[in-house]
């Protein structure tokens, strides 16, 4: 069974990009609406693989406080969405 699980968690890397988190589509959407108001999207991307969770919290709750329109629950979710994104995934860095 640790094999079978080792084996695909191993696929699911090697799809890289193409695969989808959980909230990726919410996740893009707010980046979209929500962020590219004051950065460029190519900003945030340099960023995704590179800071922890916790680093990226620190940022929203930044940029929440200079004036970006985030609810609490939209903030978990860019959260949870750009420190589990893989760099340059498609969901968030896709034109």
């Amino acid at each position: 069974m640790k094999i079978f699980r080792c084996l695909s968690l191993t696929f699911l890397l090697c799809l890289g990009n193409s695969v989808a988190f959980a909230g990726s589509e919410q996740c893009a959407e707010l980046v979209s609406n929500r962020c590219q108001g004051c950065h460029y999207k190519s900003r945030i991307c340099q960023a995704l693989g590179k800071k922890s969770k916790w680093k990226w919290k620190r940022s929203v709750s930044n940029m929440v406080r200079y004036g970006a329109k985030l609810s609490g629950a939209e903030q978990k979710i860019v959260v949870d969405c750009l420190s589990s994104a893989p760099v340059g995934a498609d969901y968030v860095c896709k034109e």
